[in-house]
Formats: structure tokens, C-alpha cells, sequence
């Protein structure tokens, strides 16, 4: 039996919480692998953003199961952001509760249900087999320690985002995120918490940043044009990191693959491999637009040629010819 979560799965919830897999790569790095540790005060928040689901099978050799999607409303992805014990997966269990979840995300408008996973993970073929499939890939880099500078970069061209950069920065998205993962992700919001690095007029660099009690996460856009890209990460983790504390994750995509060796270089380590996989949850229809065209609905069409004048003008001209 697959139903919403309740109290009744109280006692699941505390078993499994720590036995499962986050799908959900920055929600994992920043505040934890337990996908479902603000459950308990979201089920009590107006519109909420997890929805999760319990299988309870029947039968006593297939384990009870919970899931969990996040999705904000009225955004056209929701994520898969836990299925656990990791004991379940192999089990039909996990395959029905990821169906359900699907058809959950569907309802609530949701367009895509977007998961991460790595290709050596036990779910992956799960996953897969439910419908879902790779659109991208992406390497996450990590760096665990505060880099020491004798002389610290002194990169004036990075500043705070403000309100004026938003149409530059979807405008730098735009050109360098292929259109297949436009159809599913949004282009990042400008929230005032993250970085813009601009050159001569022109929008270069971006880093959309999230932060965690467990890490900090950065998003980076970088126009192939950039010039200097160690030089401008050194000033960045110099000037304006906040995660001394922290490990700091940088997620490179494989359409921006080339920043990776310029992480590398300046002590990046790589921490997963892995492949972003999308499940479409509603299809694009074209269906044509039917409208009367008014010249020509209820009216009759009017000559545009006199044939009375042509027939006289025939007959005039095989006159002349007999007389001929």
C-alpha cells in the first residue's frame, strides 16, 4: 500500500532517516544527506514544499519504504530529494513508491521531476527504469580547507549581484546552458546573496551561491570569453568566501567542463560524478488555433474579372478575323 505520510510512520521515519540516498546534490552538501529532517514542521507549513509517501507492502519479505519530492509551487521541476533504506531499493517497493511520486509531482503542476545520481549508485537503474532520463552530467569539486595567501589576489572585478544584473545574467544563461536543459531548469534567481564579475560593459562571470550549516554551494557560469578564470576564482575565495568553516562544493556542469581544470589547479578535489537525470511529467502539445478568416466567412466571392466584357471581346475579335 502506497499513501502520504503520517503519524502512524513515526516510527519509519527515525529507522530510516540515515539509511537512505539524497537525490537532491546541493540539498545533500548543505544541509545533509537526511532529506527528510524538516518533515515533522512542514507538514504543519501553508503550502509546503515536501510531499513524501510510504510503502507499507503486504507481503512481510519486501521492506517498508519513504520517499520524498520537493517542489515550490508554481515551478516547473520538482526534485527527488530522498528514497531510503538503502536496503529497499532493489525491491518493487522502491520502483512503485518512485511511480507514485512522479504522478505526486505531476498534480502539483510540476512539468519534470529532476534526480541525481551517480551511474555506480544501487538506484540508478531504478530510477531509470521508472522513465527517467540523462540530460546532463556534472562533476561536484570540493574544497575542504581555507587556501592560505601570502599575497592575496586583489580581483576588483567581483561584486554582489544587484537587481540591474538580473537581465545580463539571464542573458549570460541563455548563451551558455544548451536548450535542452533550459526546457527543464529555471535560470538562476538574483537573490543579492551571490557574485557577478563583469569586463569592459560586459557580463562574464556569475556564481550562484547557497549556503548551509554543513557546506557552501556554488553554481558558476562563465562566458568562454573570460579571461584569467584562476585568477578570478584565487580572488574570489580570498575576498569573498564565507566558508571558512565549511567545506566549499563547486558543481561543474559537463557543457562548462572546462572550469574544472582551473579548480584543479588552484586545490579543488573532485567529490561525485554524477548524471542528471529528468523524468517529463507533461507534454507540449501544438494543437492549431481555429479563427474565421472575416473576407472570406459569410460572404460570397466577387468576380474580379468581367467575363460579359470578355466574351463581347471574343466575339468581336472572331468577327474581324471571318471579315479578314
Amino acid at each position: 500500500m502506497i499513501r502520504p505520510f503520517d503519524w502512524r510512520d513515526l516510527g519509519l521515519l527515525h529507522r530510516v532517516r540515515d539509511q537512505g540516498l539524497c537525490l537532491d546534490s546541493q540539498l545533500a552538501y548543505t544541509r545533509g544527506a537526511n532529506a527528510v529532517q524538516t518533515l515533522l514542521l512542514d507538514m504543519f507549513t501553508p503550502g509546503r514544499t515536501a510531499c513524501t509517501y510510504v510503502v507499507r507492502p503486504e507481503e512481510k519479505e519486501e521492506p517498508d519504504t519513504i520517499g520524498q519530492i520537493l517542489h515550490r509551487a508554481g515551478e516547473p521541476h520538482a526534485r527527488l530529494s530522498f528514497i531510503g533504506p538503502l536496503q529497499a531499493i532493489p525491491s518493487l517497493s522502491s520502483n512503485r513508491l518512485l511511480d507514485a511520486l512522479g504522478q505526486t509531482a505531476g498534480d502539483r503542476g510540476a512539468q519534470h521531476l529532476i534526480a541525481e545520481v551517480e551511474e555506480q549508485s544501487p538506484i540508478f537503474e531504478n530510477v531509470r527504469s521508472a522513465g527517467f532520463a540523462i540530460y546532463a552530467r556534472q562533476m561536484i569539486w570540493r574544497l575542504d580547507t581555507t587556501l592560505d595567501f601570502d599575497h592575496p589576489p586583489q580581483v576588483k572585478e567581483w561584486r554582489s549581484e544587484t537587481e540591474t544584473d538580473e537581465n545580463a545574467i539571464n542573458h549570460l544563461y541563455l548563451n551558455i546552458v544548451p536548450a535542452l536543459v533550459q526546457q527543464v531548469e529555471l535560470p538562476p534567481a538574483v537573490d543579492r546573496g551571490d557574485y557577478v564579475h563583469w569586463r569592459e560593459g560586459e557580463l562574464l562571470g556569475y556564481l550562484d551561491i547557497e549556503r548551509g550549516p554543513l557546506g557552501v554551494w556554488v553554481d558558476p557560469y562563465f562566458h568562454p570569453a573570460v579571461e584569467n578564470l584562476d585568477e578570478l576564482l584565487l580572488g574570489f575565495l580570498a575576498n569573498y568566501s564565507d566558508s571558512h568553516d565549511r567545506p566549499l562544493y563547486f558543481s561543474v556542469r559537463s557543457y562548462q567542463g572546462w572550469i574544472g581544470h582551473a579548480l584543479e589547479r588552484i586545490g579543488f578535489e573532485p567529490c561525485s560524478d554524477q548524471a542528471v537525470m529528468v523524468k517529463r511529467l507533461a507534454v507540449a502539445v501544438r494543437k492549431p488555433a481555429m479563427s474565421p478568416l472575416p473576407t472570406v466567412e459569410g460572404t460570397h466571392p466577387e468576380p474580379t474579372t468581367p467575363f460579359a466584357h470578355m466574351k463581347q471581346s471574343n466575339l468581336e475579335g472572331n468577327a474581324l478575323t471571318n471579315h479578314e
